[in-house]
């Protein structure tokens, strides 16, 4: 097809899809609308064509495009402008980097923005946003448009309206080059008549905020209603008699916009993994993980459209992968989490449709609009991709000169455009038909499993480790296979051995621990560890053959076990946390002393390490008293009883195969003995020193304890006078640290609660990663302050003025309540009814829970319920809280009313009063009233009836 036959959108698809240079696009342009007599229409045609492209993730190729396009009289950035204020109307959430791309390049181009913009904009697409109804230049029908009747006040908006999502950005993000495009706006506006009371009293909010630029010259063009409504205590004012004239507190509460949720559940989804336990997920039954399954459940909770929810959900994923750094392991989960856990979802959503929220009967439509908004992103993504692994296999080759890589036969890398629409076809979500629709061009495959990944591995030498992890994380399912075979390997021991060096491999690239946990939640294989590589741990019938061979094959389980708890923060399984105590010799059993005995003649003495030793002692019981060995040593030079290089010769063998996988729980017994010891811990530094720069020492064990050594190598352990009396060879054990990518953490500053609340209050402006600083912050609080005191500071939050007409704070503030922030904690849905409510009426300074707490426990309740409708979602069910709430509210209600609003009545109380409910316990007037309207809410909501029994409330009033 030639260009000429094109409509004008889709020539600019199609110059873009064929990525055509932006001088040869121009002139394309150019010569479909050079004989147009109605040059309005040519420039709203143009604008209409190119501007969605632009919103809501402009590719560069297309802001080139449009740079070209207003150097040219074809367009001005006038008439861009007028079409982007209409197309932001209809966006919920304005991108603020895309913004400032456009902003930038109409600020460089400003044709027609020094005019007057009149105070009543009539839209450039009237009868509709859809370009498919712009008629195509230069036809009949763009003739008679020029000359039709100009467009009904139906479809015009007050330019004040059409401003409010810049002017909100403007007043968050004040520097920024959207402020310098809105101030050369409001500075040539026409006066304004008096706006509607909802966009007047929004302006009127945004004023005190804005800048100078902007505030001064739109507060001198308001008039009629603003006027009066120009300081912040009169909008107040207004705000105060709207709630007090609606007695459903309802109207004040902002569900999540569906992104903004969905954001929000990413984050706990993948928090939630070091955590949550789901019997489903642990037979291997083909089910997502729970907390994805939760997701999908709440879906509808925050929209009724499936295509929109499988496009947002995949736009998130894609977008935070591309937007990653290749050299981060965020980019290699990232990965993991799109094909496994998020097309997985996609899988069991089909095969198990939900009747609340169905599969989509349409899934192409969304999938090919986000191949062609992201393509230029993923491709750029998978071309850094593929220069790392070029990078990596030329570090191999240069660490180990004459030994060339070679790689994986049967995986091979492809781009992030082809493993996506290869996983989806794998998975039946789509046809290859449908892939050709889907993303014209872009190749997909059939995955053909390649050579033993394990076997490979075990094979391999070290300095070749590191392209071969890039390609299980990256290469099509080939971490599904790894996974596999790994938990395969796991389960056989210790009757079948594994293959040599697999777990020291394993336990030393961080990579290959991140991938497993797409595969098999981190709880479930550390069972599966702790029984096969810890509680059996060797076979007896090989142990009594080959005792030397049989313990250090016991040692690279425990390393991998170490490793994969510390990457995961895990609870550490029994066996490890005693390996992490020192018994003093006197407390021990006469069968460990008489072990201790043995092994301290063996190592310190001149017996040497016989196999008779080996086979008298159980390997877990080794594990277990190293540390206790390692003290008598230290009790024994600091007695006399032997000199330093005795140590030093015994503390080598612990640099050997044979003792060295016992150092994960040594290390970190003198880490914390060299913290408690302060300046007499001269002797552990030694061998702490001796330890970690032995010739053998794991890397991998090395990482284990690297905070509890960074903690002491800083200069607030308070150890720098003894580490420099010892003759603690600090620079080398830092190096040692460093050159293994284990630096001292860079001190971060962690954000308070209250002020992480913040930042969602309007969360389409927050800031990247507001979710991560959100989670941060709450288990912060919880760990240091406790549920209660938390629940505090989110309600503190709830009394404050809400920031505009839509604050999300209240929407992001339900859905934390209703979730599960770990193992064994309740949702806080549960604290705040069971302990927080009940404080504010039980004690003599209690005071009046907010009105917008309302909602938010209904919201919440509802949240729950819905994921609570899985009976494998273990902890306190809704209809638990529900009574719970009940009886708190006809325990409250039972109570006297003070009238007196300054409490001074209560002195009055009759005694028959004081000794039934107690000095202080009347309810004031605000407090009744509260008790009152939540009953009144709950009752009357068809939603809550239908999910839970509320029949005790009408009995209530």
């Amino acid at each position: 097809m030639v260009y000429e036959d094109l409509s004008l959108p889709e020539l600019v698809s199609r110059a873009y899809a064929r990525a055509v240079p932006p001088k040869k696009f121009v002139k394309l342009i150019q010569k479909r609308v050079v004989d147009s007599p109605d040059r309005q229409g040519t420039e709203n045609a143009v604008a209409s064509a190119i501007l969605p492209h632009l919103l809501p993730y402009p590719p560069a190729l297309i802001l080139s495009y449009l740079s070209k396009l207003l150097e040219s009289p074809i367009l001005t950035s006038r008439t861009t402008l007028i079409h982007l204020l209409f197309r932001l109307s209809d966006l919920d959430q304005p991108n603020i980097s895309s913004l400032t791309s456009i902003s930038n390049i109409l600020l460089t181009h400003s044709t027609g923005l020094e005019d007057s913009i009149p105070s009543i904009l009539s839209s450039p697409n009237p009868t509709s946003t859809s370009s498919t109804s712009i008629p195509d230049v230069g036809t009949s029908a763009s003739a008679n448009a020029s000359t039709s009747s100009p467009p009904s006040n139906n479809n015009q908006i007050s330019t004040l309206a059409l401003l409010l999502p810049l002017l909100r950005i403007c007043s968050t993000y004040p520097s920024s080059s959207i402020t310098t495009l809105v101030s050369k706006i409001v500075s040539v506006l026409a006066p304004f008549p008096a706006p509607s009371l909802d966009v007047g009293l929004e302006a009127g909010q945004l004023l005190p905020s804005l800048p100078e630029e902007i505030g001064g010259p739109l507060r001198n063009t308001l008039s009629g209603l603003m006027a009066d409504l120009a300081t912040q205590d009169i909008i107040q004012d207004v705000q105060m008699n709207d709630v007090d004239n609606n007695t459903d507190s309802q109207q004040i509460y902002h569900r999540l916009p569906l992104r903004s949720a969905l954001t929000l559940l990413i984050e706990w989804a993948q928090r939630s993994n070091s955590w949550m336990s789901d019997p489903n997920y642990e037979e291997g039954r083909g089910e997502p993980k729970q907390s994805w399954k939760t997701i999908l459940k709440l879906a509808s909770e925050f929209t009724n459209d499936a295509t929109e929810f499988v496009r947002t959900l995949l736009d998130i994923m894609i977008q935070d992968l591309t937007n990653s750094s290749v050299e981060t392991m965020d980019a290699a989960k990232l990965w993991g989490v799109l094909s496994e856990d998020v097309c997985g979802l996609f899988k069991w959503w089909k095969d198990h449709s939900d009747a609340s929220l169905p599969f989509p009967d349409d899934i192409i439509s969304p999938l090919a609009t986000l191949y062609q908004q992201l393509s230029p992103s993923m491709q750029t993504f998978s071309e850094q991709l593929e220069q790392k692994y070029s990078n990596l296999i030329d570090q191999a080759e240069n660490q180990e000169e004459g030994s060339g890589f070679t790689p994986l036969d049967g995986w091979s890398l492809y781009s992030l455009q082809e493993t996506l629409i290869s996983r989806l076809i794998q998975l039946n979500l789509i046809n290859h038909e449908q892939a050709g629709v889907i993303a014209p061009g872009v190749t997909a495959y059939t995955f053909t499993p390649g050579e033993s990944l394990i076997n490979r591995l075990s094979s391999e030498t070290h300095s070749h480790l590191p392209p071969l992890v890039h390609t299980i994380q990256y290469s099509f399912s080939a971490s599904s296979a790894f996974a596999s075979e790994l938990i395969q390997t796991i389960k056989s021991c210790p009757v079948v051995q594994p293959p040599e060096n697999l777990f020291n491999f394993v336990a030393s690239q961080s990579g290959l621990l991140a991938v497993l946990e797409h595969h098999i939640l981190p709880l479930t294989l550390l069972r599966i560890m702790e029984r096969q590589l810890l509680d059996l741990g060797v076979d007896e019938a090989s142990r009594g053959d080959d005792p030397q061979g049989s313990l250090t094959r016991f040692g690279e389980g425990v390393a991998l076990v170490e490793a994969f708890v510390a990457h995961y923060k895990l609870p550490l399984p029994p066996l490890l946390e005693d390996a992490r105590c020192a018994i003093s010799f006197s407390s021990l059993s006469m069968d460990d002393k008489e072990c201790m005995n043995g092994w301290v003649k063996a190592i310190f003495g001149s017996d040497g390490i016989e196999d008779a030793i080996l086979l008298a002692t159980p390997p877990q019981k080794l594990y277990k008293l190293a540390p206790t060995l390692i003290q008598q040593a230290i009790a024994a030079v600091a007695a006399a009883q032997i000199d330093l290089d005795t140590l030093h010769s015994g503390l080598s063998y612990f640099s050997q195969p044979l003792l060295s996988w016992c150092l994960g729980g040594v290390v970190g017994w003198l880490c914390r003995e060299i913290r408690r010891q302060g300046l007499l811990s001269a002797l552990h530094l030694v061998v702490l020193q001796d330890l970690i720069l032995g010739h053998s020492c794991p890397e991998a064990l090395v990482r284990v304890n690297a905070t509890s050594l960074n903690d002491l190598l800083s200069p607030a352990s308070g150890l720098t006078q003894v580490i420099a009396s010892s003759n603690f060879d600090f620079s080398s054990i830092r190096n040692k640290l460093d050159s293994s990518g284990l630096h001292a953490p860079l001190t971060v500053v962690e954000t308070p609660l209250r002020s992480a609340l913040q930042l969602v209050r309007q969360v389409e402006l927050a800031p990247p990663r507001w979710e991560k600083t959100i989670f941060d912050s709450l288990e912060m609080s919880l760990s240091w302050q406790g549920d209660s005191e938390s629940i505090n500071c989110i309600m503190d939050e709830i009394n404050l003025p809400q920031v505009s007409p839509v604050d999300n704070l209240n929407g992001v503030i339900s859905l934390i309540l209703s979730l599960k922030l770990g193992k064994n904690r309740n949702p806080l849905i549960d604290v705040l009814i069971d302990l927080w409510l009940p404080s504010k009426f039980n004690s003599s300074s209690g005071s009046t829970p907010s009105s917008p707490l309302i909602p938010i426990i209904k919201r919440s309740l509802i949240v729950h319920s819905t994921i609570r409708t899985d009976t494998s979602h273990n902890g306190v069910n809704g209809n638990e809280i529900i009574s719970n709430l009940i009886d708190e509210v006809e325990t409250q209600l039972s109570k006297p009313v003070d009238n007196d609003e300054n409490g001074i009545g209560n002195a009055n109380v009759s005694k028959k009063n004081k000794k039934r409910f107690g000095e202080g316990q009347k309810l004031s007037v605000h407090q009744r009233e509260f008790l009152e309207n939540l009953v009144r809410n709950f009752r009357d909501d068809e939603e809550l009836r239908s999910r839970f029994d509320l029949s005790r409330l009408d009995r209530l009033l």
